[in-house]
């Protein structure tokens, strides 16, 4: 081969070699840019993490202690609650018995009330001489 034809092909493949590199720069360069910004950004937030998840955490610490807290009155609440509604309870259950052991009584008076008019109207049937006694209380002078 002809030393001149070597040396333009030589000469054409470091041109071809000089552009294709000038391409390749020229399209890296904003991903070496944007890699940057990332990295930039990636700072930024760790910098804000490490000053902001202290306090957020000291604040949340703070929140499971109230909410324990609120957590454990109420649970003392609800138990009190509970033994007022037995006490409640044992209070209905002592005025029913109370209220069944005197209807009871009026229920027995009643009847030997009834009974006893019943008896003395049957007396009255069979001794029709018998007459109600009447006394004089002093009502004819009462103003």
């Amino acid at each position: 081969m002809n030393p001149a034809y070597v040396d333009i092909l030589v000469s054409f493949s470091l041109v071809i070699l000089t552009i294709s590199l000038l391409l390749f720069v020229s399209s890296v360069f904003p991903m070496l840019m944007q890699a940057a910004r990332t990295l930039l950004a990636y700072e930024k937030l760790a910098n804000t993490l490490d000053t902001e998840v202290p306090a957020t955490l000291q604040e949340f610490k703070q929140l499971a202690e109230s909410v324990n807290a609120l957590r454990r009155d109420t649970t003392q609440k609800v138990t009190d609650v509970g033994h007022k509604v037995e006490e409640v309870s044992g209070s209905i259950g002592l005025v029913a018995e109370e209220a069944k052991r005197k209807s009871s009584v009026w229920g027995t008076a009643l009847l030997a009330g009834l009974r006893s008019y019943l008896s003395s109207k049957d007396s009255e049937e069979r001794h029709p001489e018998t007459r109600q006694i009447t006394t004089d209380r002093g009502e004819q002078n009462v103003r």
